[in-house]
């Protein structure tokens, strides 16, 4: 996964940047008078600050704001977490990093939520003190559970260190600049080139200045509604945090049609009462591996999460 994104990131960046400048000299005759009346060129301009504006704050967002949230946000847990003691069912040794002595595994762990309902659930971190055998199958964590059910991280190791990576904040850092630098350079170089005292007046839609921000808009809108769908379902982990589970009539199973790398959306409508007694009737989508369709279960019973606020969102947390 994490090579398919720097393949995709790399590919996109390419159509972002080079590629409409590489299109545009091409094609383009270097223009010595106005292409477009001084409204139209302005409303473009005014245009192009805009996206490139949104592109640099929605960067700084995620690359800096988000992380100091995220730090604060486990440092109040720390202070405030609800401790729950978790059982370690699985735990896999994912890479040996030698330069520090360090583990990075995945572990299964089972615990109950804040509704009290035990679940299991994958996490994967660094483990700094490998010798120590503290996460081997059958062992036992303290964990902190966020209170606040609506914000990430849901949960975290009761002994977990805060800190930054000081050469992943640099290179953010690179990066940022970089960008910032890219935008000044794109207005400076063709304002240089082509404005022969005419101001902005040589900017049409598919000049770079434009253009090329045009397209960084939608690499942003790939990588958040495709990537970040693929790497984590937040829905589903905030009920399996904070919800209640229930024992499910199954009232159909069916494909929807819908194909993801080349695995097939399975649609569960089921009925099931709430810890109240109130009957609902929810339906759950999940994607399923070819392999998996023959363990799916028809009819009968099954084992189902939901809201507690919203009955209506439900989750299937295992079997599936």
């Amino acid at each position: 996964m994490k090579l398919m994104i720097i393949f995709w990131g790399i590919f996109l960046f390419f159509f972002c940047v080079p590629f409409p400048i590489f299109i545009y000299m091409m094609s383009e005759e270097l223009a010595t008078e106005p292409r477009n009346s001084l409204a139209v060129s302005y409303g473009y301009l005014g245009f192009s600050l805009l996206i490139w504006g949104y592109v640099i704050i929605f960067f700084i967002n995620k690359l800096f704001i988000t992380t100091f949230k995220e730090k604060n946000t486990i440092k109040s847990i720390l202070r405030n977490g609800i401790p729950r003691e978790a059982k370690i069912i699985d735990y896999k040794l994912l890479k040996y990093i030698a330069k520090k002595n360090m583990n990075l595994i995945q572990v299964t762990l089972s615990f109950p939520n804040l509704s009290n309902t035990v679940i299991e659930h994958k996490t994967m971190f660094h483990d700094s003190k490998p010798y120590k055998k503290r996460f081997d199958a059958g062992n036992k964590v303290k964990v902190l559970l966020n209170p606040q059910a609506s914000k990430e991280p849901y949960f975290i190791l009761s002994d977990q260190k805060v800190g930054f990576n000081t050469s992943g904040m640099i290179l953010r850092i690179v990066f940022l600049v970089l960008l910032i630098a890219y935008v000044i350079g794109l207005y400076s170089y063709f304002y240089w080139r082509e404005s022969f005292d005419f101001g902005w007046r040589f900017l049409t839609f598919m000049h770079p200045i434009l253009f090329s921000g045009v397209m960084t808009i939608m690499y942003v809108l790939v990588f958040q509604l495709i990537f970040g769908r693929l790497l984590k379902n937040t829905k589903e982990e905030r009920i399996l945090f904070s919800g209640r589970n229930a024992e499910a009539n199954i009232i159909s199973v069916s494909e929807t049609g819908l194909l993801v790398n080349n695995q097939p959306q399975i649609m569960f409508q089921v009925s099931f009462k709430d810890f109240r007694g109130t009957e609902h009737i929810a339906v759950y989508k999940k994607i399923v591996s070819f392999l998996k369709l023959s363990s799916i279960p028809k009819q009968g019973t099954i084992e189902i999460m939901y809201d507690e606020d919203d009955p209506k969102k439900i989750m299937i947390p295992r079997g599936v």
